[in-house]
């Protein structure tokens, strides 16, 4: 294809999009869950419709009242990490993400690659900048690429990131982001100062 394509997608086809798109990547887990919704619900009722044969059987036992329905509530947890263990595995198993990320800025924006994916986040597209206890953090929409602490040779290098990132956000990302960002900037100021 030799033309460049040029189209919109409003944000409800994406909202659409997101849904459709687990359920398709992922049938088995997206069927998994709401049959185990489903299931609860279903045990749920009938524990309901059988009260006094349930309280009956545990009381045969010398269990206390709620007895069968906090074992039902604890095997419904115990299905729902299950199943979130095992929708990790699966997102580990399609991406490699021991990858080494080369981030580079330029005059347009910042460019985060990978031997398999490439971003470009234009300077503009920056939604946020926020700080993680190990690193900073740009946004746009959804996306949050951390930048870790280690990536940078030393404290003033990492100061020097941020001033220059936080300097070339839009007016609305850095009211977004003045509130996490202007301790850091604030601290740097006085360190130099000092």
């Amino acid at each position: 294809m030799d033309r460049e394509l040029t189209y919109q997608v409003p944000f409800e086809r994406l909202r659409k999009l997101g849904r459709n798109s687990g359920r398709k990547a992922y049938p088995r887990l997206w069927g998994a869950r709401w049959l185990l919704l489903g299931s609860f619900f279903v045990l749920l009722l009938a524990s309901s419709w059988f009260d006094e044969s349930i309280q009956r059987w545990q009381a045969s036992l010398g269990l206390p009242p709620l007895t069968a329905l906090a074992a039902l509530l604890v095997i419904y947890a115990a299905a729902i990490l299950i199943l979130r263990r095992s929708a990790l595995r699966q997102t580990k198993a399609r991406a490699n993400f021991q990858s080494d990320i080369r981030l580079r800025r330029d005059d347009g924006g910042i460019r985060i690659a990978t031997d398999e994916i490439e971003y470009y986040l234009k300077w503009r597209g920056i939604g946020q900048m926020f700080m993680e206890h190990d690193g900073v953090v740009v946004s746009h929409g959804n996306l949050c690429f951390l930048v870790p602490d280690t990536a940078f040779k030393d404290a003033d290098e990492r100061i020097s990131f941020i001033r220059d990132v936080f300097g070339r956000l839009g007016e609305e990302a850095r009211s977004r982001s003045e509130r996490g960002m202007r301790s850091v900037l604030d601290g740097a100021a006085a360190s130099t100062r000092g």
